[in-house]
């Protein structure tokens, strides 16, 4: 088992531990001021692999890379302040990633997947059933990326405010769920789901004004729904096998 973290904190209290044989456990909490920290966690197989980051305000900053293992979740909550996340989870069997940010200048990316290849995972696979959730909660900036390439994906991503993106990009082809739900509400926002194989659902919820929403769904099950609230909004559904 491997396991790297790094901190760097400033006018903080930091916390960080990782157990050794039943369970890979990451943990950075920071409070205040400068705020970074990163998670490495590698080649854990056979475990559950969990990192979590905690901060409160400032300038944040905050990075998870999981690779190669089994059972793994990451959890970044951060309210408030200049924000950024950035989780990578690369040939992992069954990967959750979950992001609060109770706003400021914010930006989300959550990249599942990653490496092309082969099942098994761990030959260099893009993975299994993949999970991700965003939820920035008022406050400026807001944009969020989700880019999942297993097997079975989901995602959610709840925005509000102004100005805001939402991106989310999925291959499933696996079992069946393929499902990505965006909900945003103020004016000038953007979401695109872009999905292919399997299940598929994408539901987008949009209230205010000068909204845009895209939804390109390829294969098997579609359904779209996108209810836009307010006005001169623009919505474009495209369906294919």
């Amino acid at each position: 088992m491997n396991v790297k973290l790094s901190a760097l904190a400033l006018g903080i209290t930091l916390a960080y531990g990782a157990t050794a044989a039943m369970a890979a456990e990451a943990y950075i909490e920071q409070s205040g001021n400068f705020s970074t920290a990163s998670i490495d966690q590698y080649n854990n197989q056979g475990t559950d692999v969990e990192a979590r980051i905690t901060t409160s305000g400032s300038g944040n900053n905050h990075s998870i890379e999981q690779t190669r293992s089994d059972r793994v979740w990451a959890t970044v909550n951060s309210p408030g302040s200049l924000n950024t996340v950035t989780i990578e989870q690369n040939r992992v069997n069954y990967g959750g990633a979950q992001v609060y940010q109770a706003a400021s200048a914010s930006s989300v990316d959550i990249n599942q997947g990653g490496s092309n290849g082969s099942w098994p995972f761990y030959i260099g696979s893009s993975g299994t059933s993949q999970w991700a959730f965003v939820n920035q909660t008022s406050g400026w900036g807001h944009d969020a990326s989700i880019i999942q390439r297993g097997h079975m994906v989901e995602a959610k991503v709840n925005q509000s405010g102004t100005g805001h993106t939402a991106n989310v990009d999925q291959y499933g082809n696996g079992g069946t769920f393929n499902n990505a739900n965006i909900t945003q509400e103020g004016a000038l926002q953007y979401a695109s789901v872009k999905q292919s194989g399997a299940g598929l659902t994408a539901n987008v919820t949009q209230r205010g004004l000068g909204n845009v929403a895209l939804v390109d769904m390829t294969g098997n099950g579609h359904t779209a729904t996108v209810i836009q609230t307010g006005w001169n909004n623009v919505a474009r559904v495209n369906q294919a096998n």
